[in-house]
């Protein structure tokens, strides 16, 4: 009987390590999870931010595709107009030299004219 208690003292004394290192590991296991949530959770705010970046720089980009289309269609425009002008102003000068000539042969009529008179 004496022998059993031993036996069983030894038993108890041998579970209670035992608990002891489960406990040990329960603990660790509880940390260690504990700081897997943490690092979770960090990665899901990074998610998140990153896609908030993502769709502001998105935006951003339109605005500046809308933008360089607007000024992209401003110089077309102008292009345009400034080869009418340049059509414009030849047509001028054209009609000014023709003017100059008119004026030249009026003016030796009138000369002529004068000296007839």
């Amino acid at each position: 009987q004496v022998q059993d208690i031993d036996n069983l003292q030894a038993e108890l004394a041998e579970a209670r390590q035992e608990s002891t290192k489960q406990a040990e590991k329960i603990a660790a296991y509880m940390t260690h999870r504990q700081q897997l949530h943490l690092e979770l959770r960090k990665m899901q705010s990074f998610k998140k931010q990153s896609k908030q970046e993502t769709y502001s720089l998105q935006e951003r980009l339109q605005e500046l595709s809308s933008l360089a289309q607007h000024w992209q269609q401003l110089h077309l425009d102008s292009e345009r107009t400034l080869a009418l002008r340049e059509e414009e102003l030849v047509v001028c000068k054209v009609e000014l030299a023709f003017l100059k000539e008119e004026l030249s042969k009026l003016t030796v009529q009138m000369q002529d004219t004068n000296r007839h008179s």
